[in-house]
């Protein structure tokens, strides 16, 4: 049985998961210095395009 195909598949999916929790963090960040910064959770919704509920959840 060749596994190759296997890992990398596994190898890849590793990698999606990193870059979403790192784009969390980013949006996180960026969230959080909009509203520092005077914006409104509904700017901040609209622009994300994400629910209120989505953004407190990260």
């Amino acid at each position: 049985m060749d596994t190759a195909k296997l890992s990398l598949a596994a190898q890849r999916y590793e990698e999606a998961e990193g870059a979403l929790e790192a784009a969390a963090e980013d949006l996180k960040a960026e969230s959080a210095s909009a509203l520092a910064q005077g914006a409104e959770e509904r700017e901040i919704v609209e622009a994300v395009g994400r629910t209120p509920d989505e953004l407190r959840d990260l």
